[in-house]
């Protein structure tokens, strides 16, 4: 019952917007680091808390709990204090992803909020770039491909070779399948640095998927060359022959099974999965006929 009291909550805010508090629950997790916010309690129907909102190299984006509060008969504020039932940590993303509101200085001054959270100099980012870059990583790591494009295109602009952004901002463009943009993105990248072993994974991957395959396997040999890494070139070796197996050409998945072979463990999920691919060779199941 109470599950659908709060989705009761999370809709009756999305359709009204606003309340007479000036609460506007309209911003996504993303768009709210480093800022105080409040959305309603995930234990206790009617109440909200409010916290603020970190974005950490280890733990992504962050909310911290502060207080909890409610709306009085005029939806006007009511400080609640502290509810010790309350989470006092949340890692905002796919488990937690709903709206926020912006907390103002008028809420700030009704919920007795400091201007800067306990542990504030310990979480606080001050870099802009660096703040940019993790939250773009964070919205990456939780698949919010878009949004992480919005942001890590910002970093790219001020500094196209700041540390980690080229190949996050090609995770982005690969993740909204615009691998047009990959191609352009690390194709100039490895001009700059043709170290980079992902580089190559991820371009390869961009032109598999777009149909360059002789590219691509080019591109997957230069990743090879690159790294000494046996599950990365597991990895490509399984992707690749997977990808042959689909287009039930037998002598180029026996050759990047090869790869597979030479760098996998016999129990490893690669070796298993190329076993299952052989088993399925002649009998393949409905779905995997829809792909070829």
């Amino acid at each position: 019952m109470f599950k659908w009291s709060l989705i009761f909550w999370f809709t009756g805010l999305s359709l009204f917007g606003q309340t007479e508090s000036n609460l506007m629950f309209d911003v996504h997790y993303g768009d709210a680091v480093q800022e105080w916010v409040a959305f309603p309690s995930l234990k206790k129907q009617g109440q909200f808390v409010a916290g603020y909102v970190f974005v950490s190299p280890q733990e992504g984006i962050v909310f911290h709990y502060h207080s909890s509060f409610h709306l009085g008969a005029s939806a006007e504020i009511v400080p609640d204090g502290i509810d010790t039932q309350e989470l006092n940590r949340i890692r905002l993303g796919r488990a937690y992803n709903f709206k926020m509101a912006r907390l103002g200085e008028e809420h700030r001054q009704k919920l007795q909020l400091p201007l800067q959270p306990q542990g504030f100099a310990y979480h606080y980012v001050a870099d802009e770039i660096q703040r940019y870059y993790l939250t773009g990583k964070a919205l990456n790591a939780d698949r919010e491909f878009e949004r992480a494009q919005v942001v890590l295109e910002k970093v790219y602009e001020k500094n196209p070779h700041y540390s980690g952004v080229e190949l996050e901002l090609a995770y982005s463009y690969n993740g909204i399948r615009r691998y047009d943009l990959t191609i352009t993105l690390l194709t100039k990248a490895l001009e700059n640095d043709a170290s980079q072993p992902l580089f190559y994974k991820e371009l390869a991957f961009a032109f598999l998927n777009s149909g360059m395959v002789t590219m691509a396997e080019k591109t997957y040999q230069q990743c090879l060359e690159k790294t000494q890494d046996k599950g990365l070139k597991s990895e490509i070796g399984s992707s690749m022959a997977y990808y042959f197996y689909l287009q039930k050409k037998e002598e180029k998945f026996k050759e990047w099974r090869q790869v597979v072979d030479q760098n996998a463990d016999a129990e490893s999920q690669y070796q298993l999965f190329m076993q299952q691919l052989e088993r399925n060779w002649n009998n393949r199941p409905s779905h995997e006929m829809k792909k070829l």
